[in-house]
C-alpha cells in the first residue's frame, strides 16, 4: 500500500473506483451529484483538488494497493498553516475494507502531515462508524466532543464524533 498525491492521469481510474463504490460510500455519507459520476464531472474534482493543493490548503492522496489498484482516498483538508492544524478525511473502496490498509493510509498521512508542520489533525466520524473509530484511535487520535445532528445520510440525522491527534507525539503504530 501506498499513498500517491492525485493527478490529473487518474479521472479514469478515479472514476471507475468511485462509480463502483457509490452505493457502499452513499449507505454512509451524503450522495455526491449525480455530474461527479461522468468524465467531466471527475476531471472537474481532480481540478478543484489540485487547485485547493496549489493554494496549500489540501493535500489530496489517493491510497494504492498492493496490485496498484485505487483502493481509497485519503485527503488533509482546510489546512491552517498558521494554525498548524488540518482535517483529515478517508474512504475506501468497500472490497479493501478490513485488510488494515485504511491504518497503514493513515499512519503515513499523519508522517506527512508532520512533515507539512501541521501540528493537529482533525476527524469527525459517524457516530455509527465503528471501523474508522478504531483506526482513529489506533492512530492515536482522541475523542474530544460529539457534534449533535452534525450532517444527514439517506434522509436521517446522524452524530458525528470530533477526534484530535498532535502529530508532535511520537507515532509508533
Amino acid at each position: 500500500m501506498e499513498l500517491r498525491l492525485l493527478s490529473r492521469s487518474d479521472f479514469r481510474p478515479l472514476l471507475l473506483f468511485e462509480t463502483e463504490n457509490r452505493a457502499w460510500f452513499e449507505s454512509h455519507i451524503n450522495p455526491r451529484d449525480v455530474s461527479f459520476y461522468t468524465d467531466d464531472g471527475v476531471k472537474k474534482h481532480i481540478e478543484e483538488f489540485l487547485s485547493q493543493h496549489q493554494r496549500k490548503t489540501m493535500l489530496p492522496m489517493l491510497i494504492i494497493d498492493d496490485s496498484g489498484e485505487i483502493a481509497g482516498r485519503i485527503n488533509l483538508t482546510d489546512i491552517n498553516l498558521v494554525l498548524s492544524e488540518a482535517y483529515l478525511g478517508y474512504r475506501l473502496g468497500e472490497k479493501f475494507t478490513g485488510r488494515g490498509i485504511a491504518k497503514g493510509a493513515v499512519k503515513e498521512i499523519i508522517q506527512l502531515a508532520y512533515e507539512l508542520n501541521l501540528h493537529t489533525l482533525i476527524a469527525l466520524v459517524s457516530v455509527n462508524n465503528i471501523a474508522s473509530q478504531k483506526v482513529l484511535a489506533h492512530s492515536g487520535f482522541v475523542e474530544t466532543k460529539i457534534h449533535e445532528n452534525f450532517a444527514e445520510v439517506k434522509g436521517k440525522n446522524i452524530d458525528c464524533i470530533e477526534y484530535h491527534k498532535s502529530t508532535l507525539e511520537k507515532n509508533e503504530q
